[in-house]
């Protein structure tokens, strides 16, 4: 019998973990005034970068918003987290507005989780590789030819080649 419950707790537990990700609300009355300010939003930014990948780019606009601009704020400021970009993941943008922010957030979210060490390519492939995942969900989504070139160079293990082409990021 405990042994039963302690398996139905533990599975309610891990089924409502992806759902916990997407109850991501934006820290009340935030500031950014010095560096230490930045450090006590690093579990947020994480959180707020895992809502922008699991929510589609077409629903709740006025929260995705909100969520953009403390990520946009909080990066923009912090000491320790740096995020780069270029044309081309500008360009993925265009046709799904909303895809340059989570690749921010997701840059930062892979700084954050890996001890603040800021390996360019490694940033960049996890960053490119929610890209993905936002993008093959279908939800809100209008098709990209560069984003599908992106994921079939994932898909072939060549993403190392996409980004010596696309981003110039060295290994």
């Amino acid at each position: 019998m405990k042994t039963t419950l302690f398996i139905t707790l533990f599975l309610c537990a891990f089924n409502a973990a992806p759902l916990l990700a997407q109850d991501f609300n934006v820290p009340a009355n935030y500031k950014f005034e010095e560096a230490a300010d930045y450090d006590k939003y690093d579990a947020d930014i994480i959180a707020a970068a895992k809502w922008l990948v699991n929510t589609p780019l077409n629903e709740q606009d006025k929260k995705r918003k909100e969520v953009t601009a403390f990520v946009v704020k909080w990066i923009n400021g912090s000491p320790t987290v740096t995020v780069e970009l270029n044309e081309i993941i500008l360009d993925f943008d265009t046709k799904n507005p909303g895809m340059v922010v989570i690749f921010m957030a997701s840059s930062a979210r892979y700084v954050l989780e890996n001890g603040k060490v800021d390996n360019m390519r490694e940033k960049h492939k996890a960053a490119l590789r929610d890209l993905i995942t936002v993008y093959k969900s279908g939800k809100g989504i209008t098709k990209d030819k560069k984003m599908e070139k992106l994921i079939k160079a994932d898909e072939d293990g060549k993403l190392d080649e996409w980004l010596d082409e696309n981003l110039k990021i060295e290994h």
